[in-house]
C-alpha cells in the first residue's frame, strides 16, 4: 500500500516544501475549534485527506475512533461515515483502519498506471493536486490540479495541467467511490465504462459521471 501511495506521498512532500506543512498531522489540524480532537494521540492525518487509525493494543481487532466533522469513506469497503462522532472501525491484522475525506482525488500507482480514486464531496466542489517530476525535486515538473463538482445526480472531474514535465504514464485510470455510475462522458462525449471504473487518454480535461450517490 505504501508503494501504491507514493504519488500522494510525493505530492505531500512538495506541499511541505512550498508551505511548510508536516506530512503527518494531528486530528485537530482538520478543525482546531473541535475540543474533542485536541488530546487524541492514537490516530493521525496523512496530509489533509487520509485519516489513519492504527490498532495499538495486543489482540485488538476493532477500535473506536473520534472523527473530525464532515463525511469520510472507509478505504477498504467504501462505507460512508459521518464525522463529528465516535465510531467503531474493524482492524484485522492485514488492514490498518484508513478513512478518506469526502472530496478527495487520491492518486495511486497501480500496475504501473496512475489511478485516480474519486471520493465525492457532500455538496459543491473540492480541489486536489498531483505533483510529478523526475524524482529528484529539481528541473522540470508538472502539477495536475483537479476539481470535483457534485450536483444532484452527477459528479464532474475537471483537470488543469501545469508545467513542462511530460505525464509519465500512457493513460489515466479513474475509479469512482460512493456512487453507482450509470453513464460517463469525457470532454462531452459518452464513453463505455466498466462498473465504476474507466480509462482515458492522458490529455483529458473533463469527465462527467451520471448516477446515484450512496448515502451513509
Amino acid at each position: 500500500m505504501r508503494y501504491k501511495l507514493l504519488p500522494y506521498f510525493y505530492t505531500l512532500s512538495w506541499e511541505s516544501n512550498q508551505k511548510g506543512y508536516p506530512l503527518l498531522r494531528p486530528l485537530f489540524w482538520a478543525d482546531s475549534t473541535d475540543a474533542n480532537l485536541w488530546a487524541i494521540d492514537d490516530a493521525f492525518l496523512l496530509g489533509d485527506n487520509l485519516l489513519i487509525c492504527p490498532a495499538l493494543a495486543e489482540g485488538e481487532r476493532e477500535r473506536s475512533a473520534t472523527l473530525p466533522k464532515g463525511r469520510w469513506y472507509h478505504f477498504w469497503d467504501d462505507r460512508a461515515i459521518e464525522g463529528g462522532t465516535r465510531v467503531m472501525l474493524p482492524a484485522p491484522l492485514e488492514q490498518i483502519p484508513v478513512l478518506v475525506k469526502a472530496g478527495t482525488v487520491l492518486p495511486m500507482e497501480e500496475e504501473k498506471q496512475m489511478t485516480l480514486h474519486l471520493y465525492p464531496p457532500t455538496a459543491g466542489s473540492s480541489d486536489s493536486v498531483l505533483y510529478t517530476d523526475a524524482g529528484d525535486g529539481y528541473r522540470e515538473f508538472r502539477c495536475d490540479r483537479f476539481s470535483l463538482i457534485r450536483s444532484e445526480n452527477s459528479l464532474e472531474l475537471v483537470r488543469q495541467g501545469e508545467g513542462e514535465f511530460p505525464f509519465p504514464y500512457d493513460r489515466w485510470r479513474i475509479q469512482v467511490h460512493g456512487m453507482t455510475v450509470q453513464e460517463v462522458q469525457i470532454n462531452g462525449e459518452s464513453v463505455s465504462h466498466q462498473e465504476n471504473e474507466l480509462e482515458c487518454d492522458s490529455y483529458f480535461q473533463h469527465v462527467r459521471f451520471n448516477g446515484i450517490f450512496q448515502e451513509p
